[in-house]
Formats: C-alpha cells, structure tokens, sequence
C-alpha cells in the first residue's frame, strides 16, 4: 500500500464547488470565505458541510489563500467552462490517487472507447490492498464529473473533453511564464497538468500554441536549433486580468 492512499476516497462535490469558487470573489478573507462555505453549501448535515468546505479548500485555494489561481480567473473571464477546466486540474493535482487512475488507466485510451470496469476494480485493490467498494464507486463518479467518462445505458465511454485552449494557454502563464520568457515545448510537454486538462497529444498542444501567435496572445512559436518553444507577451497577471483569450 502506498503512502498516498492510506484513505478512502472522497466524494467529489462539483457543482457545489464550482458555486464556492464563483462566491469566493465576494470575500477579502479565507476565514470568511470558510465560514460562508458552512453555512451554504447544499449539503443538509452540518458536518457534511464542514468535511466539503475542507475538500473545496484542499483541491482549490492552495495556502488556503483567496489570492490564488481560481478567483482571479472566475473575477476575470465570468467564463464557466474555462473554471472548470481550470477546477479539473487542481483537483487532480490534488488527489494522487485519483490522479494517477486517470494518466496510468483512462488518459491512454481514444476516445469513444468502453472503459472496462474491471480496471478500475484491479486498480482500486491494487492501491489500497484491499477491494473498497464505496471508493470504486467514488472514483468512476469522480472521472465521470471530470469529463473522462461518460456513462452511456449500462457502459462507461471515454469522452472527448472540449479543447481547453483558454486553460491551458492561462496556466502556461501561471506555471511557466509570470513574466514575458522563453518557455520550451518539452517543458509545457513535461507537465501533467496538459493531459489533466484533457489533451491527448502534443500535437493538440501544438495547435493551441500557433492559434495563440496568430491571435497576438503569444509573440511567438517558432522552432530554433530543433527545438520548439514560445516566446510570450504579457505577464501572467496582466493575462488574466485583462481575460485574454482564443
């Protein structure tokens, strides 16, 4: 058993999260913001509201800080797909189990692909040395709210995850270029969060990064010495704060 799953896993409470993020933008403090979360998430018994305003805060303000990613982008764009792709990541990031059931188990597959549950099963028993019924069904919902999964009757279907340029195109500012640089494919390629985000290959990221140069997003992406890489314009505050976009 690893060290990262010595626990069961965790619902995985998406609208709710995503009406948190937005209503975080009203607060000046985390601890008011926490407070708000007790009282008005949906949930009926107090400390279920509780253990979810500890989940929203775990996946989706680091440093339990509302000066983070997420409320800048949700005061910024007012644009929901791109929250949640944003979300999507984090809650990755946040969750290795979860984390790794999607890149080792889900990512590879094409889509429209039936998903065999038995993997997740395998998987499930593998990670926790035991079968754990309440976080095999945690787990296949969790990927499904993410977007990997679709279920379809009685079958799980890997689902093609809308192309998520804004996303990425904000956290190649946020995670790799605050300020204006020269930021190397094979460093955007080395990160996790791409495939996260629900591309399937480089050649997708690629794509992104030559509608960017047209768009003026980005100075340039060229290829030097055989190498490719992006020159960007704008810093990563300016970027968001003026919401730019595809």
């Amino acid at each position: 058993m690893t060290g990262e799953a010595s626990y069961t896993l965790q619902d995985f409470p998406l609208q709710a999260s995503i009406q948190a993020v937005k209503a975080s933008t009203d607060f000046q403090s985390y601890e008011d913001f926490y407070h708000y979360m007790l009282d008005h998430l949906p949930q009926n018994s107090p400390q279920t509201r509780r253990r979810y305003a500890n989940l929203v805060g775990k996946r989706y303000f680091p440093g339990l800080s509302l000066n983070s990613l997420l409320p800048q982008v949700w005061k910024a764009y007012q644009d929901e797909q791109i929250l949640v792709d944003l979300m999507r990541v984090m809650a990755l990031e946040a969750e290795p189990v979860i984390a790794r059931f999607v890149l080792d188990e889900v990512w590879p597959l094409a889509v429209g692909q039936v998903f065999d549950m038995q993997v997740a099963c395998t998987f499930i028993e593998d990670t926790y040395s035991v079968f754990k019924k309440q976080s095999y069904k945690r787990l296949l919902l969790t990927v499904r709210y993410l977007g990997f999964l679709g279920r379809y009757s009685s079958e799980l279907v890997v689902e093609e995850i809308p192309t998520p340029a804004d996303a990425l195109l904000i956290l190649l500012h946020d995670r790799l270029a605050p300020t204006p640089r020269i930021v190397r494919l094979s460093e955007i390629l080395a990160t996790t969060w791409w495939r996260f985000l629900g591309l399937k290959t480089a050649d997708a990221v690629r794509h992104i990064l030559r509608d960017a140069e047209a768009a003026g997003l980005i100075s340039r992406y060229t290829t030097v010495d055989e190498l490719e890489q992006v020159t960007t314009r704008f810093t990563r505050d300016d970027y968001i704060a003026q919401a730019r976009r595809l």
